[in-house]
């Protein structure tokens, strides 16, 4: 007669309960699975997004640029004093959920290049080189290959690198400064460089009239 006070643990499937560490150790494998599998989504879904945001397809570059943007409008927009002397003056505005972003292009001498940038730069600032260039080819889905030109972070030679926000230069030109901006400046041939302003703003920019024309920029202290 087997004693009174035995209990027998039996294997699973024999009618007999399965002991407790089984289940706990089936759940922790459960759960290690289920947490790895939602990482890899995680993972999946930033490398796509990056992707997008790297290689943009022809819709991407189409979307979401408003018409009617005109160099007098970027300039006002921005508050920049864009030399008379320019030439092959560009503009866009492209918008989206997060930002908006006003772009300035043209072309002057050198020289008048200089003179544009040099009461823009912080006291006893430099521009910078461009250590980091994108390889040939690079757009954005909010960059100046939509007005037809080559994105300036993908030029090393002769490109040099600067930004500015409202407030940030005591100078009459930086007081004028409406929207934080990185202002690219490439020397594509000797004597002659191309200016490049990206404007980004966490408000919405107000958008250029039929006309070209635009009330006073709505003004953001956020660098981007």
């Amino acid at each position: 007669m087997a004693a009174s006070g035995s209990i027998k643990h039996g294997e699973p499937g024999d009618g007999v309960a399965v002991p407790a560490r089984s289940w706990q150790r089936r759940l922790a494998v459960g759960a290690w699975v289920f947490t790895g599998l939602c990482i890899i989504g995680v993972l999946g879904m930033v490398l796509m997004v990056m992707y997008g945001l790297r290689y943009p397809t022809e819709d991407q570059k189409n979307c979401c640029w408003e018409p009617n943007a005109t160099p007098e409008w970027a300039a006002r927009v921005t508050g920049l004093r864009v030399p008379e002397t320019a030439t092959d003056r560009r503009a866009g505005l492209h918008t989206n959920l997060q930002y908006d972003v006003a772009l300035l292009a043209f072309t002057v001498p050198t020289a008048e290049a200089d003179r544009f940038l040099l009461p823009l730069r912080r006291e006893g600032t430099q521009m910078v080189r461009n250590r980091h260039p994108q390889a040939p080819g690079y757009t954005r889905s909010d960059g100046f290959s939509h007005l037809g030109l080559p994105e300036p972070e993908t030029f090393v030679e002769g490109m040099w690198i600067t930004s500015v926000c409202p407030h940030e230069v005591k100078t009459p030109e930086g007081d004028a400064v409406r929207l934080c901006a990185e202002i690219h400046a490439h020397e594509f041939q000797p004597g002659t460089t191309r200016i490049y302003v990206w404007a980004g703003s966490d408000a919405p920019i107000t958008k250029p009239a039929t006309d070209g024309g635009a009330a006073p920029a709505t003004q953001s202290n956020q660098p981007r």
